[in-house]
């Protein structure tokens, strides 16, 4: 018996997207606020569809494999637009003799936006929805320990960066590889018997090829919609953004990615909706992961590609600092899960630091910032060793 409901949510969904994909072809005959409006939808449909076949797909494959599948088909977007700033800067960076040029300054803007964007306010967000929802401690580094590692990996290559003034492209070539070892070790870890609810319960009462089906179908096409639809809708943001004077570095840094980052947000958001805490914290923190290492590193392989040559990918001051506050934030993620007293003042100052980079957005500030947030995990750290010890 067919259940109409499910399916007719599925298609509105899967609309969505196609229309999305359509407006692509014709978008020049539609109104320039419209657009991102349209684009914004269809990456919202595309993700709920990732949510549900990925989800169901954990009745066939490793929950923890699933989780950091979802995590790298979500950041495509980021992917594509991070590919297509690294691969333009390498060419004006090759035109322009080998030397600094604007367009290597987006590709730095974009990558430490997006990873802030992540740690800062996604994390944040998913951490005040599992409190208001269950208020209850969740142990994140029993149950995410590898992508805490990766991020702390990601963090110090761009500390490195910040003290180089470039990122070196056997640097690339380790986050890279941490990343796809990273991949391997998910596949192989063994998770608790999932639970179903909704549309991906639904998808798991099919027969299992029918049931592999969809799930693959359902991925596969929120991956080229996604994928499609990004770009557009980042430069329809951008067009529109231009319209009002704000500065260009500053919409590639923080409009930009919050685009391409909402996916892997959302679906975080709907898991914790869900009372499903420790998926939601781990879509997240995998994204992370997968930013910090698999993204920061294919910039500088990307760059180089276009560049024509083996250069390191080059940073000036300012995104020097970039690369720096980046990591701090991250530092001083971790230090609150390594704390492990999570309730909802510390989030929410921690994401009120945030927004103070976005509104003093000049260097300096940027600079003793990050010095704040490194000497502010310093403590944090200290404690939770201290108290460990004596609880020994």
């Amino acid at each position: 018996m067919v259940h109409y409901k499910p399916v007719s949510i599925i298609f509105f969904n899967a609309l969505l997207a196609i229309f999305g994909i359509l407006t692509t072809t014709f978008e020049s005959h539609l109104p320039d606020l419209l657009l991102p409006i349209i684009y914004g939808f269809a990456i919202f449909g595309a993700a709920i569809l990732i949510s549900w076949g990925a989800e169901a797909s954990e009745k066939d494959i490793s929950g923890a494999f699933v989780i950091a599948l979802i995590a790298l088909i979500a950041v495509l977007p980021e992917y594509s637009i991070e590919s297509i700033l690294a691969y333009t800067a390498g060419k004006s960076y090759k035109n322009n003799n080998f030397k600094y040029t604007d367009r290597v300054g987006y590709v730095s803007a974009n990558v430490t936006g997006a990873n802030r964007l992540l740690a800062g306010l996604g994390w944040p967000l998913i951490m005040l929805i599992n409190l208001y929802r269950n208020n209850k401690q969740i142990n994140i580094i029993k149950n995410n320990k590898i992508e805490l590692v990766i991020i702390f990996a990601g963090l110090a290559s761009m500390t490195l960066t910040f003290i180089l003034d470039m990122q070196p492209l056997l640097l690339s070539a380790i986050l890279i590889c941490i990343y796809l070892f990273y991949l391997y070790v998910s596949s192989k870890k063994e998770s608790e018997e999932p639970e179903f609810v909704g549309i991906s319960k639904y998808i798991t009462e099919f027969k299992k090829p029918v049931r592999i089906t969809i799930n693959v179908s359902l991925i596969v096409f929120s991956a080229i919609s996604i994928f499609v639809v990004s770009h557009p809708f980042v430069e329809s943001l951008i067009h529109v953004g231009e319209k009002f004077g704000i500065d260009e570095y500053y919409l590639i840094q923080w409009l930009a990615p919050l685009a391409s980052e909402s996916p892997e947000i959302l679906i975080a958001s709907l898991f914790a909706f869900r009372n499903k805490s420790i998926e939601s914290i781990a879509i997240i923190l995998s994204s992370q992961a997968n930013q910090m290492s698999l993204l920061i590193g294919s910039m500088g392989w990307i760059f180089a590609l276009a560049a024509g040559r083996l250069d390191s990918f080059p940073v000036n001051d300012t995104q020097a600092i970039e690369f720096l506050l980046t990591a701090a934030f991250a530092l001083f993620q971790i230090a609150i899960i390594y704390k492990s007293k999570f309730n909802k003042t510390i989030i929410i100052g921690f994401m009120i630091l945030f927004a103070s980079q976005l509104i003093f957005s000049n260097s300096d500030f940027k600079f003793y910032l990050s010095i704040f947030l490194f000497l502010l995990s310093i403590p944090l750290f200290s404690s939770t060793l201290i108290a460990n010890k004596f609880k020994k």
